[in-house]
């Protein structure tokens, strides 16, 4: 048995050697596998090896070593200087750091800031240092949208012979809010995908964009979280809304494919009424008990119900932004300290910022907000109408997922916890810095 053992690990070795490779050279690849390494993880470690780190390296070491190696003026933003969001943003690591001395917490405040440090800043740093083309650009999403794919199919395989029946699906241990933000950012990138090509310009790219969508969105409906399709839908709307300013060509057939998706999407919230109505003469909100054949394919479809729209998870948020805003009336100027929410964090990035650094904290991240809208406007105002047409898809895509992943943050995640969110909106301000002619 134990040889039979040390032969498959032999075996691996030369495996874990190619793969290790190709991260380095594609250090866009483990840039997209880091953001979501939780989820691809599932919360499990490898021994004593942490994937979320293990990822981070690569993708730093990839970074610079591509520098160096090929020694590409283009690979790096050599001009790199400090911009608007930059400074904002490092003077509320400061405002963390600082709320770690008065903390009622300090240690847990420690880790925060250091976690926010880590895990949060330096991918926005790296999004700003090195994706600065359009082939990595291209790259970075491609390999966001092919890990949601492959998450996705192994939900629907472990729903199918698993027989999964249970209420939320707990992926590897994951924790199900993360599993289907992956899911919806993956099924916005192959919803554009089906009217523009963003990959390789294939025969067949559009058509596999549009099979891609049918085991994303199952899987979102197995996860059963809300926040996330809420998050997408507001997104897309912003989506919608650029293409009318800007008059891309193509527009008129993007738009109807967007808003028929987010009418599916808020249509399946309100399906219990429309099958009640159509199959009992009656309409009954939140009536999923008259749709069981539905139920048995997709378990938490009751979920995105009426009915269920104020469940206990909805009531534990309401708390906790209720606990978030009684701490922040009584210490309004400086707040309680970096990790001093009892409970961990309020679900919410403002009430979280508000009850532990106070104004001071939020005035700060109001400013970053601020100028990082200020430099999207500026690209879509004066580069959005130089760049080639599949540029403008990227950083279309690119702008739609960075308005859904900050929407989210007002319903998950503690502020440790935003990489993927922070290393879009580090994108967003290189924007209009990016060579989209390389594309």
């Amino acid at each position: 048995m134990l040889n039979i053992l040390l032969k498959s690990y032999i075996f691996l070795i030369p495996v874990g050697i190619f793969i290790l490779y190709y991260l380095l050279k594609y250090p866009e690849v483990s840039f997209a596998l880091f953001i979501n390494a939780y989820v691809i993880k599932g919360g499990i470690n490898f021994r004593y090896f942490n994937l979320t780190a293990i990822l981070l390296i690569v993708a730093v070491v990839g970074f610079i070593l591509k520098q160096l190696i090929k020694k590409d003026k283009n690979a790096i933003n050599l001009n790199f200087k400090l911009e608007s969001p930059d400074k904002f943003i490092l003077l509320f690591i400061a405002v963390l750091v600082i709320g770690c001395i008065y903390s009622l917490n300090r240690n847990g405040g420690i880790i925060k800031a250091l976690r926010f440090i880590i895990l949060v800043f330096v991918p926005y740093l790296l999004a700003r240092i090195f994706l600065v083309r359009g082939t990595q650009i291209k790259l970075f999403l491609i390999s966001v949208s092919i890990t949601a794919l492959g998450i996705s199919f192994l939900l629907v395989i472990i729903s199918i012979f698993e027989k999964y029946t249970g209420e939320r699906m707990y992926f590897l241990q994951a924790n199900p809010i993360p599993v289907s933000v992956l899911l919806t950012v993956g099924l916005v990138i192959f919803l554009i995908g089906i009217t523009q090509n963003i990959f390789n310009k294939g025969k067949y790219d559009k058509l596999i964009c549009a099979i891609a969508i049918i085991p994303l969105l199952y899987s979102i409906f197995l996860v059963g979280s809300r926040g996330p399709i809420i998050s997408a839908i507001v997104g897309l709307i912003f989506g919608v809304l650029i293409l009318l300013k800007t008059k891309i060509e193509g527009r008129n057939t993007t738009i109807i494919l967007i808003i028929s998706f987010i009418l599916i999407l808020v249509g399946t919230s309100c399906f219990d009424i429309i099958y009640s109505s159509l199959f009992t003469n009656k309409i009954i909100p939140g009536a999923t008990n008259v749709i069981p054949e539905v139920k048995k394919v997709i378990p938490n479809i009751e979920r995105f119900s009426l009915k269920n729209a104020k469940n206990m998870s909805v009531n534990i948020r309401l708390k906790l932004y209720s606990d978030a805003w009684y701490l922040f009336k009584n210490k309004p100027l400086f707040g309680i300290g970096t990790g001093g929410f009892p409970g961990g964090y309020p679900h919410n990035i403002f009430l979280e910022i508000a009850a532990e650094n106070g104004l001071l904290g939020l005035i700060i991240f109001f400013g970053f907000l601020f100028t990082i809208c200020q430099r999207g406007y500026q690209f879509l105002n004066d580069n959005f109408i130089k760049i080639n047409k599949q540029a403008k898809i990227m950083s279309l895509i690119i702008l739609i997922i960075g308005v859904s992943l900050f929407m989210e943050r007002q319903f998950s995640f503690g502020l440790d916890m935003h990489k993927d969110l922070f290393a879009f909106l580090g994108i967003v301000v290189s924007l209009p810095l990016i060579d989209w002619d390389r594309s």
